[in-house]
């Protein structure tokens, strides 16, 4: 294993263990402050310029590193060779064999059946898990207590209840996804058996006919690196304007906010 692979590792399990630490100190304030609010002060807030700030301190150090490492990784042209090789996309390779075969085998045709089925099959799993979800939300009296040890009950009850079936609806789309990719990989060996077939009988597919079929259009490299460079810029303004929000006490306001469109316009509580 080189230095650079070592480094972008370390790089790749500082970035999780600062997501770890934070949230872990923002469950902690949270729990905290309910503890607070439900010992006789109902009106304090939780989130405070001063608890944020605390909890950036507490992860300074760790974020401090990560800065470093970031620099000196631009600095030094370290980079993950692999991020700018295209993706490995089960589908996409199906569809550009597919499209050399002329007259797709009975064994194409039922492996495209079978993905179609495991698609609807997916969805229609994950739909059925978000009816009690969604029937739980919207009933008031699950949300009818208003003082503030009441409402964490009420939340606590929310996670516990939707937990399973979120879960659930998960797994249906994963469990699909996987035997939908299995069957493309099997349909593109089918495709691939059939096209030299095809190309053993003299039977050759127009070129152009096979583009249109696969449906492909290559990305120029200026636009896929104007586009990175774009992504880059959101990314950093993004955190930017969190960061000010925080101290500024937005954060405060979007809360307060949301908290009103869900009792008042969607109508819990």
């Amino acid at each position: 294993m080189t230095k650079r692979r070592i480094f972008l590792i370390i790089q790749a399990l500082l970035c999780i263990l600062i997501a770890a630490v934070l949230s872990v100190l923002t469950v902690r304030t949270y729990i905290e402050g309910s503890a607070w609010q439900a010992a006789g002060h109902p009106t304090d807030w939780i989130y405070t310029r001063e608890k944020a700030g605390r909890i950036l301190l507490t992860a300074l150090p760790f974020l401090c590193v990560s800065l470093v490492m970031t620099v000196t990784g631009l600095v030094k042209g370290i980079k993950d060779e692999e991020a700018e090789k295209p993706v490995q996309d089960a589908e996409l390779s199906r569809n550009l064999v597919c499209a050399r075969v002329r007259e797709p085998s009975e064994e194409m045709t039922r492996e495209r059946d079978l993905q179609k089925k495991l698609l609807i099959a997916g969805w229609a799993g994950f739909a059925v898990c978000m009816i009690p979800i969604l029937l739980y939300v919207t009933n008031g009296a699950h949300f009818a207590q208003t003082d503030p040890e009441g409402l964490d009950q009420s939340l606590i009850a929310l996670v516990r209840f939707t937990a399973p079936w979120a879960i659930a609806a998960l797994l249906c789309l994963i469990v699909t996804t996987l035997l939908r990719e299995k069957s493309m990989q099997r349909e593109t060996e089918a495709a691939q058996a059939r096209a030299k077939t095809e190309k053993d009988a003299g039977i050759v597919k127009d070129p152009e006919a096979v583009r249109a079929d696969a449906g492909i259009y290559n990305t120029a490299p200026e636009t896929a690196k104007r586009r990175v460079l774009a992504r880059r810029i959101l990314m950093v303004a993004a955190i930017l304007f969190i960061v000010m929000g925080i101290f500024n006490g937005s954060m405060k306001d979007v809360l307060v906010k949301a908290i009103r469109i869900c009792t008042e316009c969607v109508g819990l509580g």
